[in-house]
């Protein structure tokens, strides 16, 4: 039999107790709290919107706009130099996020220095062994251009490669995402704002898909049609062999309930799933849409527009949320403190 000092019993005592105050402390630290202003690791609000949640090596990366000095989010060509350059913080909880900088610049001169930007979304091409980050530039409607730039750095600086073509009868597209497939096949996902409606009259604000090319950097222009009007800001992703598409309404900086479609394949047929949240999102909108391979679900990156300041739209706050995928149908919920890496997957899916 092993005989134990009263020295060793206390010691390991003391010890067990150590390891759960630093294990509580460091579970709390990594708890998101949702309805809070968002800041970095420096305590500066985090200013990164309308973004992209990304995945690399042993980071999580956040991608999205500053309004800084733009409090009233005004833009078009009219507006001047309104946008600030693209900002990249990084984390590996996704609660704790340093500021790694501006990766895309806004330009000093020439194409790109006014209007504005957004919706920037970086993947990673295994082939070229590059990031290729696709974002809308923005002058006047119907003047939306669909951009890329490369970096060889998630955190850039990124090289703007210039306007692309997609699959819409003008070649035009305005708000958008991508989605890379595990076959490394890689999607955009964007708003058509110049289909016209049966008469040919008012735009519809369809949602489209095209396939990318191999090195990522044009689209095929499939326009395979996901929602067929009245919807806009979309983000997609796969769960279980389920394509998961979803999308707001069409209402400015105003929130709106979330649409959702699924299909079998990225272009194969769309069924719409209808609403899938409540409270109008929780007053925000869905930016990005990241699978979350420790807790084994999917999570929605939303802004919550203009809160809590009418006054300066770069105060908005940030919202992490769970989908929810139980016999097929998906649905959001709002969890107002919670750790998305830990957090269980309740459906039976």
């Amino acid at each position: 039999m092993i005989k134990y000092t009263w020295k060793f019993l206390v010691t390991l005592a003391l010890g067990t107790f150590l390891l759960g105050i630093h294990g509580g402390a460091k579970l709390k630290d990594t708890i998101v709290i949702n309805g809070t202003d968002w800041v970095d690791t420096e305590g500066r609000r985090i200013s990164a919107h309308e973004g992209e949640l990304a995945r690399f090596d042993d980071y999580f990366y956040w991608y999205g706009s500053s309004y800084k000095n733009n409090p009233q989010g005004k833009f078009r060509m009219t507006a001047g130099p309104v946008w600030n350059g693209v900002q990249v913080y990084r984390s590996k909880d996704l609660k704790n996020w340093e500021y790694r900088g501006v990766c895309l610049p806004r330009p000093e001169s020439g194409f790109g220095k006014v209007g504005a930007t957004g919706r920037s979304h970086v993947l990673y091409n295994q082939k070229t062994k590059q990031y290729v980050m696709w974002y809308r530039w923005f002058i006047a409607m119907p003047a939306s251009f669909l951009m890329v730039a490369t970096a060889d750095n998630p955190e850039g600086p990124f090289t703007p490669l210039g306007a692309r073509e997609v699959g819409t009868s003008t070649g035009f597209g305005s708000d958008m995402n991508v989605f890379k497939d595990e076959d490394d096949k890689a999607y955009l996902i964007y708003c058509d704002h110049n289909q016209p409606d049966a008469e040919g009259g008012n735009w519809r604000y369809a949602i489209r898909i095209d396939s990318l090319s191999d090195d990522y950097l044009s689209s095929k222009r499939e326009g395979v049609i996901v929602f067929d009007r009245g919807r806009e800001a979309p983000a997609m992703t796969k769960y279980k062999g389920k394509y998961i598409a979803v999308a707001s309404g069409v209402h400015g900086w105003s929130a709106t309930e979330t649409s959702c479609s699924t299909a079998d394949s990225p272009l194969g047929n769309w069924k719409n799933q209808g609403y899938i949240s409540e409270n109008k999102t929780w007053n925000s909108q869905v930016s990005d849409l990241i699978y979350l391979k420790e807790s084994n679900q999917v999570m929605a990156l939303c802004d919550q527009w203009w809160i809590p300041d009418r006054a300066d739209i770069d105060k908005s706050r940030y919202l992490f949320l769970p989908l929810r995928i139980n016999s097929g149908k998906v649905s959001m919920e709002y969890l107002e403190k919670w750790n998305p890496l830990i957090h269980p997957q309740k459906s039976s899916d």
